[in-house]
């Protein structure tokens, strides 16, 4: 084989690669971000929402069941936009009412139905601003 057959091989290869690690990296954070009223029927998302009130708390017992364990988040902004959850795997110990977390998973025939052991809390910020009682 002379070498211009084994450069242009080694060019395609090194492509190939590239093209599949780029894959890789970006390949989690092509899912779009949605609220509750965002949601369109089978599409995939990483569903920015809070856990409303009177939803399962202390990992969902009580509503740990073999098709998973179920509660209900709201819109960020408009608490009356709210949508069914079916999340299967490990519920973060931080999970309860009222806060804010990012579920992946599907949209489909309106509950949002989440992939194994993709719910995250978001812990609320403490770089916050203190008030100003606070900080007398």
């Amino acid at each position: 084989m002379t070498s211009k057959p084994r450069f242009v091989i080694a060019l395609a290869l090194a492509a190939l690669v590239g093209g599949a690690l780029v894959w890789m990296v970006f390949g989690g954070s092509l899912e779009t971000y949605a609220s509750p009223a965002g949601l369109q029927e089978g599409k995939t998302y990483r569903l920015n929402a809070i856990v409303a009130t009177g939803s399962p708390t202390d990992a969902a017992a009580d509503a740990l069941t073999p098709a998973g364990v179920k509660f209900t988040v709201q819109d960020k902004d408009d608490a009356s936009k709210q949508v069914p959850v079916v999340y299967h795997g490990i519920v973060p110990e931080q999970f309860k009412d009222g806060r804010e977390i990012v579920v992946t998973g599907r949209y489909e025939n309106g509950t949002f139905v989440a992939d194994r052991d993709k719910l995250v809390t978001k812990c609320p910020s403490k770089f916050q601003g203190k008030s100003s009682a606070s900080a007398t």
